[in-house]
C-alpha cells in the first residue's frame, strides 16, 4: 500500500484533481440518492396505507389534490355497499394556512377515528404520552418530526390554526407522512376546516357534517377494485379509488422520477471515472521504464495489472469517502434549513452509503482497467529503451 500511495503522490495536483472528480460525482449521487430514499419511503408508506382500503372523495375532488368536501350523510350509504366493513370519516387540512405549493410532504392536521383502529393494518405506536380517545377535545397527538418543529412536548400547549391544543402524545417515528402530522379529534378537525371555508359556503353546511374523504375498510382486500366500482355506482356524488390506485399512479410515477434524479448523479460519477482513466494513462506513459525494469526482474503481467487496478481502487475509496462525507453534510444542512417548514426531503440510510461507496470503487476500477491492461502488456525490452 505504501508503494501505491507513493505512486499516487508523484503527481499531487493531478491526483487531487482526479480524486476531486470522483468526489463531485459521489457527492451528487449521495444527495440525489438521499432524496430518492426519502421519496421511496414516502411512497412505500402510501402503498401500505392505501393498499388495504378504498378511498372515497367528492366527485368534484381528487385523492391527491383534494377539492370539495363530502358530508357525513355519505357514511351510511357507503357502509351499505356489499364488501364494506366500515367507512371511516377523515378530515385533513394544512397545518399552516399560508403553506405554498412545495416539494415534499407539508405538515398536516388530520382527524383520528378510534373506531377505525380495529380495522387499520398501518399501525403507529405512541412513543410518549397517550393516543386520542373518542371523547378528547382540544387535544392533539403529534408526529415525531412535527413535535420537534413546533418545539413542544407532552403536556405543553400548541396553536393549530390559531387555536390552542394540549399535546397528549407523540408518535413513534415512521419515516413517512405521519411523522409530520398533528392528529386531533374528528370534531376539532371539522371545526378547523369549517373556519377555512368561504363565508358563502359556510351558510350551506354545518361543521359536524364536513368530511374530506372516507377510508373504507373491506371484508376482502382482494375484492377492493370491485368494491370501489360498486361504491361509485351506488353512492351518488362520490369518486372511489381502489387499493391499487396509489401504487399504480403515484408509485409508478415515482419510479420514473427517481430514475431522472439519479441519472444526473450517475453521469457525474462516470465523468469522474474518465478522469481516472486519463490519470492512469499518463501514469503508465511516465512509468514505462519502471514497468520495464519490473518485468525484466521477473514481475508478471498480472502483478502489473493488479498494481494499477489497486491504484484506481484507492482513488475510488478516497474519493468515495470524501464525497459521501460532503453529501451527508449537505443533506443535513438542507434538512435543517427546511425543518421549520415541515419539509425533510432527504434520508441518508446505511444501504445508500454502502451502495454509493461500492459504486465509487467499482467505477474507479473499471475506469482504470484499460490503462492497467496496457501497462501489463508492455514489452520489457521496448519499455527499457523508452525515453
Amino acid at each position: 500500500m505504501r508503494i501505491i500511495l507513493r505512486n499516487l503522490l508523484r503527481r499531487k495536483l493531478r491526483t487531487v484533481l482526479t480524486v476531486g472528480g470522483i468526489v463531485i460525482g459521489v457527492f451528487a449521487l449521495t444527495v440525489m440518492g438521499a432524496m430518492s430514499e426519502k421519496l421511496s419511503l414516502l411512497v412505500k408508506g402510501g402503498v401500505d396505507y392505501y393498499g388495504t382500503k378504498v378511498m372515497v372523495v367528492d366527485a368534484r375532488a381528487s385523492l391527491m389534490m383534494g377539492g370539495a368536501p363530502l358530508t357525513m350523510d355519505k357514511q351510511a350509504a357507503i357502509q351499505k355497499v356489499e364488501g364494506v366493513v366500515y367507512a371511516s370519516p377523515v378530515v385533513s387540512l394544512m397545518l399552516d394556512e399560508e403553506t405554498n405549493v412545495s416539494f415534499g410532504m407539508p405538515s398536516m392536521i388530520v382527524s383520528g377515528d378510534t373506531e377505525a383502529t380495529q380495522y387499520e393494518t398501518f399501525k403507529i405506536k405512541i412513543a410518549r404520552g397517550r393516543d386520542l380517545t373518542a371523547d378528547d377535545r382540544g387535544k392533539v397527538a403529534l408526529g415525531s418530526d412535527l413535535v420537534k418543529n413546533l418545539k413542544t412536548d407532552v403536556g405543553k400547549t400548541v396553536k393549530l390554526r390559531g387555536k390552542d391544543f394540549e399535546v397528549i402524545g407523540v408518535y413513534d417515528k415512521t419515516l413517512t407522512a405521519p411523522d409530520n402530522s398533528a392528529v386531533v379529534s374528528l370534531r376539532d378537525a371539522q371545526e378547523l376546516t369549517y373556519e377555512t371555508l368561504p363565508e358563502a359556503f359556510k351558510q350551506s353546511i354545518k361543521p359536524e357534517t364536513i368530511v374530506s374523504e372516507f377510508d373504507v375498510y373491506l371484508k376482502d382486500v382482494a375484492q377492493g377494485e370491485e368494491v370501489a366500482k360498486r361504491i361509485q355506482e351506488q353512492v351518488e356524488g362520490v369518486k372511489a379509488y381502489g387499493p391499487s390506485y396509489f401504487k399504480d399512479q403515484i408509485g409508478q410515477s415515482m419510479v420514473i422520477f427517481n430514475m431522472i434524479i439519479l441519472s444526473g448523479a450517475l453521469i457525474a460519477i462516470i465523468v469522474g471515472g474518465f478522469s481516472i482513466m486519463n490519470t492512469l494513462t499518463f501514469s503508465v506513459i511516465e512509468r514505462t521504464r519502471e514497468i520495464g525494469i519490473k518485468k525484466a526482474v521477473g514481475a508478471r503481467s498480472s502483478r502489473i495489472l493488479k498494481e494499477f487496478l489497486i491504484e484506481a481502487g484507492v482513488i475510488g475509496v478516497i474519493g468515495g469517502l470524501a464525497g459521501i462525507g460532503l453529501g451527508v453534510l449537505m443533506t443535513w444542512i438542507l434538512n435543517e434549513s427546511s425543518r421549520s417548514k415541515g419539509l425533510l426531503l432527504f434520508l441518508v440510510t446505511p444501504r445508500l452509503l454502502i451502495y454509493v461507496l461500492i459504486f465509487s470503487i467499482v467505477i474507479s476500477i473499471v475506469a482504470g482497467f484499460f490503462p492497467a491492461r496496457r501497462a501489463s502488456k508492455l514489452n520489457p525490452v521496448e519499455s527499457l529503451r523508452y525515453e
